[in-house]
């Protein structure tokens, strides 16, 4: 197999054409791997990784003790993801995301929207095992309740995807989320080189990735001999995951900016904690970024419509979405899924809420 790519892409994009031909129809079998391994005279571990390929991609399904045989896309199920609000938006990104990806793979993707709603969330979680569906991609509430749902629906060995989550890798569940580290990390860069030597955290720094952005922020400060004391930190507790955020953000904004020492940064846990903090700064009249500038995460479509526009890290919600549905799919068809956490790339977007000290926006 001379084609410049590695023997088991080759062999891969053989069997893909042979299918796309109908050489093999829906539910045919292909072959076995040591039938492979002797038909192409390649070793069985080559075979092994474009089968599995093929299979992460729902193109073929693995059957034990007959082995490998084309996908029928009609029978491949429904598989459900469970949102706990999609009045946020990165939410209906998440679930067009997962869309794609199922229906690529032939599966029925069926959303279930909690509506803001966290004991309805945490039914839904309860009821996966039970209602039918093959498996269940779940967007992720961070809250010790949610993770006790999450470890009892594991022990009914119900195929599942946790999504916008670090999940503990030890306890064997996938999860797929942003780099929240390099993302902190390179809010605290861009702060740090543009002359803030006093900066502040704002956000709830209980879920998995928020701790992961102030860790990252900490880290990108550090890198350029800024430190970020714990009194500059302001870790906002919500009893309820889908409350509005907005006197909490007031009094820990009102807390970090009094005084003459007060910072000249905040990094929020996200868009919509930005969103307040602007909102305050106004209030008090302090000019953003001329007295105090402010950065968030996420990118949603509000930031860049703010005066200024709001400097973030944009999340990939959509390749989040799909990147759970590849995994789940890859579950259900009996591959040898990765089963730790997947973190994918993030962007900086620089906008006009980060300035040096004393700079103004234009």
């Amino acid at each position: 197999m001379q084609t410049g790519l590695p023997a088991y892409k080759t062999l891969a994009s053989r069997l893909r054409a042979s299918v796309a031909r109908g050489r093999c129809a829906p539910g045919e079998r292909v072959a076995s791997e040591h039938e492979l391994s002797r038909r192409h005279g390649l070793a069985r571990v080559t075979v092994r990784k474009a089968t599995e390929l093929l299979v992460a991609e729902g193109l073929l399904e693995r059957r034990p003790g007959k082995g490998l045989y084309v996908r029928d896309a009609k029978a491949a199920g429904v598989v459900k993801i469970l949102v706990g609000n999609l009045a946020w938006e990165p939410s209906v990104r998440i679930v067009r995301g997962a869309q794609q990806a199922a229906r690529e793979r032939g599966y029925e993707l069926q959303v279930c929207d909690a509506h803001g709603d966290a004991g309805a969330d945490m039914e839904s979680v309860a009821r996966l095992a039970g209602n039918g569906a093959k498996g269940a991609l779940i967007v992720a509430l961070h809250t010790p309740a949610f993770y006790a749902a999450v470890a009892r629906l594991k022990a009914e060995n119900f195929p599942f995807v946790l999504v916008d989550t670090h999940y503990r890798e030890e306890i064997g569940i996938p999860s797929v989320a942003a780099d929240n580290y390099q993302g902190g990390f390179l809010a605290g860069t861009r702060i740090a080189k543009l002359g803030h030597a006093r900066a502040a955290f704002v956000g709830d720094a209980g879920a998995s990735t928020v701790a992961d952005r102030l860790d990252g922020f900490r880290d990108g400060l550090a890198e350029h001999g800024v430190a970020l004391p714990r009194a500059m930190v302001r870790d906002i507790v919500a009893p309820d995951p889908f409350a509005d955020w907005g006197e909490l953000v007031r009094a820990a904004c009102g807390e970090l900016l009094r005084g003459k020492d007060r910072p000249t940064a905040v990094f929020c846990s996200c868009d919509a904690v930005a969103r307040f903090c602007c909102r305050f700064c106004a209030e008090k009249h302090l000019n953003v970024p001329g007295d105090i500038s402010v950065v968030g995460f996420d990118d949603d479509p509000m930031a860049e419509w703010l005066t200024p526009g709001l400097a973030t890290v944009r999340q990939p919600f959509a390749e989040m979405g799909a990147t759970a549905m590849r995994l789940l799919a890859a579950q259900l068809a009996g591959a040898d899924a990765p089963r730790g956490h997947h973190a994918l790339p993030v962007e900086w977007v620089g906008r006009g809420s980060l300035a040096k000290p004393g700079r103004t926006a234009k």
